[in-house]
């Protein structure tokens, strides 16, 4: 690519990419202002996993880390958010929406669970817009981990959860700087721009309307060397 007459052809257009880095700006603000920001839950369970007759310690701490995955599956289940619904938390069905496909995407968005590398932790995160709801939720779901876990892995008593975080909501909501979200979206609007513009003068559809200009360089370095 010749990136001086790059630089030209964007300069060139460069009122297109003003009003399209204006408008990711724009855009990122109002999302920001509209939606309503997510309070933050969060816990911590430990899984373990019992040390029996002809385990080493890396063999039980491997299986633990195996059980982790599986439990971290488990959770956005249906049959998890079920189990979650029916428990006295205040948490109802109607706090999600009503069809199967819709609810999945919606508890996926909702609960975060974060395996924490090589140590049978699991973190667990729920975002919600209101703060007593996300921590109900979070003691919901920290509840059926430890009554219900057996359900998911099968490894009976040989398994046990410990709480090592209660499950606390954030004193504010989680939400993005508004001035580095407009900053945000200003710099992917300048990008899309860019790219745009690149893009037509790649194809041969440039302001000019000749086609191939990008490539003139290298078809006049093509007949200097035919000539000689």
């Amino acid at each position: 690519m010749n990136y001086k007459k790059a630089g030209k052809i964007v300069l060139g257009k460069k009122w297109l990419v003003f009003w399209a880095t204006i408008l990711g700006a724009v855009l990122i603000f109002d999302l920001m202002v509209i939606q309503a920001p997510d309070y933050k839950a969060n816990s911590k369970i430990l899984v373990v996993q019992k040390q029996v007759a002809g385990q080493d310690i890396y063999t039980v701490s491997k299986s633990a880390q195996y059980l982790v995955r599986i439990l971290k599956e488990g959770i956005y289940s249906d049959s998890f958010f079920e189990k979650v619904i029916q428990l006295p938390y205040g948490v109802d069905e109607a706090d999600f929406p009503s069809k199967p496909k819709e609810r999945r995407k919606e508890w996926e968005k909702t609960v975060q669970a974060i395996i924490v590398r090589d140590l049978g932790v699991m973190e667990i995160n729920v975002f919600y817009p209101e703060k007593e709801k996300a921590e109900q939720i979070s003691r919901a779901i920290t509840d059926v981990l430890l009554t219900e876990h057996n359900f998911y892995h099968g490894g009976g008593d040989n398994v046990a959860l410990k709480v090592l975080d209660e499950p606390l909501a954030s004193e504010r909501p989680m939400t993005l700087g508004l001035l580095f979200g407009s900053v945000l979206g200003a710099l992917i609007g300048f990008l899309i721009g860019v790219g745009w513009v690149l893009r037509k003068w790649l194809r041969g559809e440039g302001s000019d309307g000749r086609s191939g200009e990008g490539f003139t360089s290298i078809g006049e370095e093509i007949e200097k060397r035919r000539g000689e």
